[in-house]
Order: C-alpha cells, then structure tokens, then sequence
C-alpha cells in the first residue's frame, strides 16, 4: 500500500468519486448541490502556457492533489525550508527550481536534500508542500499541488499509508453534513466549505473506527491529515 508521502499545506453529500467531485447538504437544507467536479485520474492537467521544461527524468514530479494526474509544462516556484521552521513561520529558505515543468511534469532541482520542506507556488494552485523531502538516487519525489480554493484532507491509517477510493460519512450527532470517497491520492475535497469549524464533526469510514474532529488543528501538523484507526 502507498505510504503518506509527506504532503501539507501550504484540500461532501454524495458524488465525490476517485477524480474529485464532491457534495455537501445545501447551505439553506434544500438537499444535495455539486460543489466541485474535475476530469479522471488518468487525464494530464491541461497546462498552464505551451512551452515544457527539457525532457528527461527529472528529481521530483508535479501531482494535480485532485486527480492524481502529472502536471506538464507549469510554471513552478520550489524553495527549500529546513524542517526545524514552524509551518507557519517565515522562514529562511532558498529556490531549488524555477521554470517550467516537462511534459511528464518532472522537475530538476538544484543541490542535495536532506530532510527538507520544499515549498511549490504556481499559478492555478494554493501554496504546495512536501515534508521530509530527501534526495536519493534513482528516486523522484511528488509533490502534490493543493487546490487554489476550498479545503482538503489527505486520509491516511494509522501507520501512514493512503487510504484510497475510500467511503466517509462526516456527521454532527445524527445529521448527516457530507458524505465522499477519497480518490487515488487518498484525498478529499470540500470546494466551498470546510466542516471542522469548533463543532465536533465525526467522520465515519467501513472498517475503521469513528473520529470525531472538532478543529483543524486536530487534522496533524499541516491542518490537512486524517488519520484512521482499526
């Protein structure tokens, strides 16, 4: 199975399938409305301008966090933070690329990493972020770029692994707020709203025991990670 690979960031009534596309109760109790539909896993994310980065593998690849697909020929911005920083923080940090993405959305970057936040700005895309970053040979990291608007959770068991094309219920007592299915990167998104506001919200998934999440800052360090227990 697919281990958590490090992304934070700086992402739900019936319909969300492994592409992305979620539901929530209407705002004003009138049922279902769409919030959020995008194309299939397998379809390239249409790029942001015509010319690619060089061809050739490159040291990281770019991941559409909505569809799982490759992000070809975008301008990114990747800098490099020390892992002591607190997300939050303004930290020290230094460019490791800036350019554009080939057409198999792969990256070179510039100089060895060792357990390092890289942080990834792009048009279209919300502030990207891959922790524990570390070069490797023969390795190419992925960093998923989050969605520019809306809210996200990346579901993970509890030794870190993606828990993919699963069914989640989000509930308040016995109201049923949303209900989605993660897709192949484990995640899923809320395009209007987020739910974890103060009141208590438990999300149920088959197989695994109820979490009841009242804030963000219950969801790990990023705001972003749930974690499911057996």
């Amino acid at each position: 199975m697919r281990r958590a690979g490090g992304l934070s960031a700086a992402l739900v009534g019936v319909c969300l399938v492994s592409a992305g596309c979620a539901t929530t109760k209407d705002a004003m109790g009138g049922g279902d409305s769409h919030l959020d539909e995008v194309s299939g896993p397998d379809r390239q994310v249409r790029s942001t301008q015509k010319d690619c980065g060089p061809d050739g593998k490159g040291d990281l690849v770019l991941l559409d966090a909505r569809t799982g697909a490759v992000v070809p020929c975008l301008t990114v911005s990747i800098s490099r933070e020390a892992m002591s920083c607190p997300l939050e923080a303004d930290c020290p940090s230094d460019v490791v690329f800036r350019g554009v993405s080939n057409k198999q959305g792969q990256v070179v970057l510039t100089g060895a990493l060792e357990k390092s936040r890289l942080v990834a700005a792009a048009s279209g895309f919300g502030p990207s972020v891959l922790s524990n970053a570390t070069s490797k040979a023969g390795r190419v990291l992925e960093l998923e770029l989050a969605p520019e608007e809306g809210f996200w959770l990346k579901v993970l068991d509890a030794d870190g692994n993606y828990l993919q094309d699963l069914s989640l219920t989000f509930k308040q007592g016995d109201e049923v707020l949303a209900q989605a299915r993660s897709n192949t990167l484990a995640n899923v998104f809320f395009a209007q709203r987020q739910l974890f506001s103060g009141e208590p919200v438990t999300i149920e998934a088959p197989g695994f025991r109820p979490a009841t999440i009242a804030n963000v800052t219950e969801l790990g360090e990023d705001g972003h990670t749930l974690v499911l227990a057996r």
